[in-house]
């Protein structure tokens, strides 16, 4: 008998579990996947050991400080500002590129400039670049997204040297071309070529342009970002349009799981379930 009702009563709670818990537990997922997530510079004052600062992603993609640049108020806690000069910039260690195998990428910041800067450069001529306006195309406004290989220069249709905060975003995913701007698609294009690259060794940085064959190489075209950056990311895939929009709301932590929204909605189903 007491073999029965303990079988019983341990069916029963494994119903609830399976019946209340696990199809919510499915639910709970990050609103930003960190899948492919390459670099993250977060630029708050613990991110940064005086010229270091740490890249969050856990690549050890860490970057090295050029210049003057000052922690600020940013969009999301501290941002980095840069003083629209060389050599105010970071190289970025580690991450390169030598190969023409780039299938889809994701370049993400907020930006508040006043003036044409570039955002991030592993070199317009071999592999991309990211810019607050551009010196092609008589851009001096719009976000710039150039690739390779052939050469693609483009850019998105709305101004953005107002100095007011941007969340900025360009994307390649071997089909279309993309960029986002506070969250709305702002410009899309189809890609001329399917796989982004050449056979050449680059580096990068943020904030400037790069030739770059060697960590902290040659910069180039130096028409610096000038302004406020917050949140940088990199990633190797193509970021959904949904979690651009999360983004876009400035998350302190985009990859958190709403835990408190899940939870409540889980206990009140509990609730009418009894």
């Amino acid at each position: 008998m007491k073999k029965t009702v303990f079988y019983c009563l341990v069916m029963s709670l494994m119903n609830i579990f399976f019946g209340t818990f696990l199809p919510f537990m499915e639910d709970i997922e990050a609103k930003v996947s960190p899948k492919e997530l390459i670099l993250h510079y977060s630029f708050d004052r613990n991110s940064i050991n005086r010229k270091d600062i740490t890249d969050l992603s856990g690549n050890k993609n860490n970057g090295l400080i050029k210049g003057n640049q000052k922690t600020v108020k940013g969009k999301v806690k501290e941002g980095m500002k840069f003083s629209g000069s060389t050599p105010d910039y970071i190289s970025v260690r580690n991450h390169h590129y030598a190969k023409a195998n780039i299938e889809a990428i994701t370049l993400i910041a907020w930006v508040k400039s006043p003036s044409r800067g570039m955002i991030a450069s592993w070199d317009r001529s071999e592999f991309f670049r990211f810019g607050v306006g551009d010196d092609v195309l008589g851009n001096n406004d719009f976000v710039a997204f150039d690739t390779c290989c052939g050469i693609h220069d483009w850019h998105g249709k709305t101004k953005i040297t107002d100095d007011k905060w941007h969340h900025v975003v360009a994307q390649f995913d071997g089909k279309h071309k993309r960029i986002y701007i506070d969250g709305k698609l702002d410009a899309e294009v189809k890609a001329t070529h399917k796989i982004m690259g050449k056979a050449i060794t680059r580096y990068g940085f943020i904030g400037i342009g790069s030739e770059a064959g060697a960590f902290d190489a040659a910069t180039g075209p130096n028409w610096a970002f000038k302004g406020v950056m917050d949140e940088f990311f990199l990633f190797h895939r193509a970021v959904t349009a949904k979690e651009l929009v999360h983004m876009a709301k400035g998350p302190s932590n985009p990859f958190a799981v709403d835990s408190k929204e899940k939870l409540a909605i889980t206990w009140a189903d509990i609730k009418v379930s009894q």
